[in-house]
């Protein structure tokens, strides 16, 4: 039966203009649970939230309840394009198969770029809660994140089923931290979870004030970065056994998931403050709501947690993001000698150059001064991205009208218009520097898209795959 079902989601993949080349080995709860650890909610909650904090004080808690609603709205667009295109290039290629090749690149542009910043950021928090650990450990934290970085990519180069099998232990970890983190502010509550929720306030001066609306505005695109990452289960569309109604379903449950394990735990941290003062001027304000109610001798669990869910989560972005930079070489994007290389699996029928290429420029920006600035712009170069997917989602209605959908996602147009305009207004709510990087990135996808049209693509050998694979999907 399963042989059955594998030969129909093979045939849909040829359909499309691709090889099966992959090993479709994994099942619905195991790319379910890479999306998860691509999420890392134990990472979010304990060191991505204190960004939110920053900005818009406890309105972290309204952003975190307002971005899950639009997760899951996201995750239904993501549904019915994933299930039409089930290819492992992720949001990249739904984006080609609907939109204009100048947006498939910004879409791509804006992707990859977040498959490098975001792992070494993760890295480079290994090392500093690795040093917390053991403080006389005779190695820096660069280092320490340079060898979690080359365990990672050797994991990731090899069968898809072993990065698998880690993951799913670890985030068994993870939610075991993370339901800690939820008793211990039931155990002992310091604040009103109506006051901190409709009525939020921030530090300035030294004094608690009211946050006002531009702050709340300003807060949203950041919080993006916490509840991210349930899209990687498109990644591995290609090794998910099932078909794509399989595909649609793992998509909106791990966004699902990924809503209530951050949400919850965030909320719940707040609530323990005693003091939301200190709280607000913690490195890492949930860390102190939990040591305040536990006890600091809870820090070394909390340690241990948060570099489990760090290294889950890095391993699963070099997984994913390596298959999106494998399915750019399959669609022809670069020239001839990048696409024969790039666009091929080692002998364990995983993208291991890719996942290579994409560890390379990781490791060099462990070094690199600019990581701060990056990782804060990659909460813009995400929602730049799911902008896309939400016209996507509105265009694909109708340009394949007519086009078997294994899913439709329920009052259509409203999710995609909700995700559209929501997204648009987190973007143009940006700070200039951020905007004007935006700017810059879109310059440079645009001339590669160029290059990819009117230069490389005259030098492609005969019978190379071509640029856009419209007439394989318009039937």
């Amino acid at each position: 039966m399963e042989d059955s079902v594998a030969f129909v989601d093979t045939a849909r993949l040829q359909h499309l203009g691709y090889a099966q080349e992959l090993s479709r080995k994994l099942h619905l709860r195991d790319v379910v649970g890479l999306a998860i650890a691509n999420v890392s909610p134990t990472m979010a909650v304990l060191l991505l939230t204190s960004g939110v904090f920053s900005i818009g004080g406890t309105f972290a808690i309204g952003a975190d309840v307002i971005l899950g609603v639009v997760v899951i709205l996201i995750s239904m667009c993501l549904a019915e394009l994933g299930s039409m295109f089930p290819v492992a290039g992720g949001m990249y290629s739904l984006v080609r198969f609907v939109l204009p090749g100048p947006m498939a690149f910004i879409t791509l542009f804006n992707y990859l770029i977040q498959g490098v910043i975001l792992p070494a950021s993760i890295a480079l928090g290994i090392g500093q809660f690795v040093k917390d650990l053991w403080p006389h450990l005779p190695l820096s934290e660069a280092v320490i994140a340079l060898i979690s970085v080359a365990v990672a990519v050797s994991i990731g180069v090899v069968r898809v089923e072993l990065g698998a099998y880690v993951t799913m232990a670890m985030v068994f970890v993870e939610l075991l931290v993370l339901s800690t983190v939820t008793v211990a502010a039931w155990i002992h509550p310091h604040q009103s979870l109506v006051a901190v929720t409709f009525h939020p306030v921030y530090l300035a001066g030294g004094e608690l004030r009211p946050v006002t609306l531009a702050m709340m505005a300003a807060s949203l695109a950041p919080a993006f970065n916490i509840i991210n990452g349930y899209d990687a289960t498109l990644g591995f569309a290609e090794e998910l056994v099932g078909g794509p109604k399989k595909l649609a379903r793992a998509v909106i449950t791990a966004a699902t998931t990924a809503a209530i394990a951050i949400v919850v735990p965030l909320t719940s941290a707040v609530v323990t403050a005693p003091d939301l003062k200190a709280f607000f001027s913690a490195a890492s304000p949930v860390i102190y709501a939990v040591e305040s109610s536990l006890g600091p001798g809870f820090r070394m669990v909390l340690d241990v947690g948060v570099c489990i869910a760090l290294f889950n989560s890095m391993l699963v972005y070099f997984m994913y993001f390596g298959r999106v930079f494998y399915t750019t070489g399959r669609d022809g994007l670069w020239w001839p000698f990048a696409n024969r290389r790039i666009g091929r699996v080692n002998r364990f029928k995983a993208p291991g150059l890719c996942v290579l290429l994409l560890g390379l420029p990781t490791a060099v920006l462990l070094f690199m001064s600019q990581l701060n600035w990056l990782i804060i712009f990659s909460g813009t170069v995400t929602t730049v991205v799911y902008f896309f997917i939400g016209l996507a989602a509105l265009w694909s209605r109708i340009r394949f009208r007519g086009e078997a959908r294994p899913y439709r996602m329920p009052a259509w147009p409203v999710a995609p218009l909700v995700v559209t305009l929501f997204t648009g207004f987190a973007i143009v709510t940006q700070e200039a520097q951020y905007l004007l990087g935006e700017a810059a990135l879109a310059a440079a996808s645009l001339a590669c898209y160029a290059l990819s049209r009117w230069v490389w693509r005259s030098r492609q050998p005969s019978g190379a795959a071509p640029e856009w694979r419209e007439d394989a999907v318009s039937g």
